[in-house]
């Protein structure tokens, strides 16, 4: 996997991706707590920059062919028999109950604190090779064990409560605890499972 952030990271330089382009969620929690990992997210700080560098990447003769989906910004890419994923940073609105949300551009903060725990919100510099930890308690959460919510729980789980089952299997698989305000925040939107469809479970 370092060998195809290497890849990116090389075909990048002097471009507009520079320095725009980080790995994302379980591919960075998993690099510091030293597990093997298969899963590789990329956000790009540019508007439709997920399309873009995907589209770069097969025109550089370095990917597949991108599978494209306007709507959510972002695209799959294989490279070196790796399924990729990217995307725009983006930030979320969530409108009804089949939590579908609305996808606009957004700020590297925006995507961060869209995000559902800490321990996934941590953003690799492929071009610096430096993770940045905008919640500031990404990097201790994980050194101390800890599931806690990027924001305020109330809203991080109202939004989506797919992500209330994300927490206690991330605890279990894991071996971490949940923080007693998101614990409190999944007691209090527990009712709201009800809107899970079946496939999303």
């Amino acid at each position: 996997m370092e060998n195809v952030l290497k890849k990116i990271a090389d075909a990048i330089v002097g471009t507009e991706f520079e320095n725009k382009t980080f790995a994302v969620g379980g591919y960075v929690r998993d690099l510091l707590m030293k597990r093997q990992t298969e899963d590789l997210d990329i956000v790009v700080n540019l508007k439709n920059g997920g399309i873009k560098l995907a589209k770069f990447l097969f025109e550089k003769g370095i990917s597949s062919k991108p599978i494209v989906y306007e709507n959510f910004g972002t695209a799959m890419v294989k490279i070196a028999g790796y399924q990729i994923e990217f995307v725009m940073t983006r930030r979320e609105s969530y409108r009804d109950k089949n939590r579908k949300p609305e996808v606009e551009f957004g700020t590297l903060e925006e995507d961060v604190f869209r995000r559902d725990f800490t321990i996934n919100s941590l953003l690799l510099n492929i071009s610096a090779n430096e993770i940045l930890d905008l919640t500031g308690k990404g990097k201790s959460d994980i050194q101390n064990g800890i599931i806690r919510s990027t924001s305020d729980p109330k809203i991080i789980f109202g939004e989506d409560p797919l992500r209330m089952l994300r927490a206690v299997r991330f605890a279990v698989q894991l071996d971490f605890e949940i923080e007693k305000e998101t614990q409190k925040g999944i007691i209090e939107n527990a009712s709201k499972l009800q809107f899970i469809s079946a496939e999303r479970k």
